[in-house]
């Protein structure tokens, strides 16, 4: 049991007590029975060089008698942290919430209100991967509450949390101006701690490439990416490095060297963040994937789209297979592009918008093919399945290539009925 609220002569009398020694033992040499007595009693308050002595006669650490804990119960708590982390990001969600919420009770026992915050967040971040929103909701409140006096960097890892269910509840745009304020004031303040940047910088990217702003999106990308260890992209790498991080981190406590402890698991908790970040990582490179092959530098992009699908979740891997096909396609890689777009017409549902990009991108093969007949049938199909689907952006690339490919067949009222038929469906006035 932790008794976190004593005071100190309290708790001076009690640790006393449990070991069975007089005020005047408790003294010696250097005080009086006396002075221990209105310590224990409340009347003085010890010196710093009382309290190293009561400890030491005590065999606890001066901060335990201080504060209640020692600065071993706090590096275990960032262990417990690392530990329950591992056991999420192994596929193993459920024991770890359970670990989490006892680490809160303890962190909460100990007065640690930034542990138990961190552990709020990573409690957070598991129910939104498991679709439980309120329960996610009532911990991102409780975390906020929990480092409300805490120093900016651990304050900011609240917003990308609150950006995502910002943009949930159909606030993408009031969602990015939080994620900016709270990247600004890191940089105002002199707070560039460099996980906390990459986690809003990464979120930025995510939600301005979501928003179509492709220029900001990469823009955001670059910068979040020049913070990111792509190196560490292999999820095994990652782990032995938490591993050995842990071991350090024992290591270090069994020496009571708790500096150099402490040092060690927030190694190991800064990996296992960044872990937790690789698919707004992945969507960091696809966004400045697509800016390079915007501005015709194919090959550069090829490598970022390439090094986004090997670290994305599967939510992603498809919108990223063809963005890797166009850039095939452009390179002249049609084979290679052929087998991209199969592989995702094989993988994806009728009923995905993605479907459309997928038809539209069969018709530009085709069309790099000189395949005419081909590319107008996959861009008609491509049309009729964004209108359906509401995807504006195949809807609008299709609109544009058919409507070319017909006009320069010279099939001009063909090409104006198309086209207005999509504007239609666009929402655009027509005469």
């Amino acid at each position: 049991m932790r008794h976190s609220r004593e005071s100190v002569g309290t708790r001076l009398r009690r640790l006393r007590s449990e070991r069975g020694l007089t005020q005047r033992t408790l003294a010696q040499p250097h005080y009086t029975a006396a002075y221990v007595s209105s310590v224990e009693s409340g009347t003085r308050t010890p010196s710093g060089d009382a309290l190293r002595h009561f400890a030491d006669r005590l065999g606890v650490d001066a901060d335990e008698l201080l504060g209640g804990h020692s600065p071993r119960d706090v590096v275990q708590l960032d262990l417990s942290l690392v530990e329950a982390a591992q056991e999420f990001m192994a596929g193993r969600p459920e024991p770890a919430v359970t670990r989490l919420e006892q680490i809160v009770r303890q962190a909460e026992a100990l007065g640690q209100s930034r542990q138990a915050g961190l552990a709020l967040l990573w409690l957070a971040t598991i129910e939104s991967h498991l679709g439980d929103n309120d329960a996610r909701t009532r911990h991102v409140a409780a975390a906020e509450s929990a480092l409300s006096g805490d120093t900016l960097p651990y304050r900011a890892l609240l917003a990308h949390i609150r950006a995502t269910i910002l943009t949930e509840w159909g606030e993408p745009h009031y969602a990015l101006y939080l994620l900016q304020t709270s990247h600004d004031e890191l940089m105002r303040e002199g707070y560039p701690q460099p996980m906390v940047l990459l986690t809003l910088r990464a979120h930025l990217a995510d939600g301005h490439l979501r928003l179509g702003n492709i220029e900001r999106a990469g823009a955001h990308a670059s910068d979040a990416l020049r913070l990111a260890r792509l190196d560490l992209g292999d999820k095994a790498v990652l782990t032995e490095l938490v591993t050995q991080y842990t071991v350090v981190c024992r290591t270090h406590l069994e020496a009571e060297r708790y500096a150099d402890a402490a040092v060690a698991v927030a190694h190991a908790h800064d990996l296992l963040h960044e872990q937790a970040l690789r698919p707004a990582i992945a969507r960091c490179l696809l966004a400045r994937g697509r800016v390079r092959r915007l501005a015709g530098d194919h090959r550069a992009a090829l490598a970022d789209l390439v090094a986004a699908r090997e670290m994305t979740t599967s939510d992603d891997d498809l919108a990223i297979a063809i963005e890797l096909a166009e850039v095939n396609r452009e390179l002249g890689h049609l084979d290679v592009t052929e087998s991209l777009l199969d592989d995702v017409l094989r993988a994806v549902s009728d009923e995905d918008p993605l479907t459309a990009a997928v038809r539209y991108q069969f018709g530009a093969l085709a069309l790099a093919r000189n395949d005419l007949p081909a590319a107008e049938s996959h861009f008609r199909d491509a049309i009729a399945l964004a209108i359906r689907l509401d995807a504006r952006d195949a809807l609008v690339r299709s609109l544009d290539r058919a409507g070319t490919l017909l006009s320069d067949q010279g099939r001009l009222d063909e090409a104006a009925t198309l086209l207005r038929s999509g504007l239609l469906a666009l929402g655009a006035a027509t005469d």
